[in-house]
């Protein structure tokens, strides 16, 4: 039995996501922990989002952190600037922010939302929009 593949469609549109100077659009995913709901943005903006909430930190370790994050960011926008909008579909990851979830036992969580970073391979299924998660109650 060969490695998992992820849906071709999934990946084909966080491939279109990251190639865009900026983009963010709700989503939510199915994977084996339960149910994750959030705004799909561009890897570099996720990497810079969470390098900005890194810093935050104020130690010389958070700022070195910080810069790797940076780093990789450039690396995305330099990638995207090559392919020129042509979608490969060779991503490997999905990177949501404002993301909260739903697990197996009902448990909500958590509020505010938080920067998300998962496996395409490990998304069983998935939406476009967002679940309205404040609202449910159980």
């Amino acid at each position: 039995m060969g490695a998992a593949r992820p849906d071709f469609l999934l990946q084909a549109f966080v491939d279109a996501a990251n190639q865009m100077e900026d983009f963010a659009m709700g989503v939510t995913l199915s994977v084996s922990g339960g149910i994750i709901s959030g705004d799909l943005v561009t890897a570099p903006r996720w990497m810079d989002e969470v390098a900005t909430l890194v810093e935050m930190e104020g130690s010389e370790a958070a700022f070195h952190i910080a810069n790797v994050y940076r780093e990789q960011a450039a690396i995305y926008k330099k990638r995207a600037a090559q392919n020129r909008g042509e979608v490969h579909g060779e991503v490997t990851y999905i990177h949501l922010r404002d993301t909260q979830w739903l697990t197996q036992d009902g448990h909500l969580g958590p509020e505010p939302g938080v920067h998300w970073r998962g496996l395409l391979t490990e998304v069983s299924g998935w939406a476009l929009g967002r679940l309205p998660l404040p609202s449910m109650r159980y």
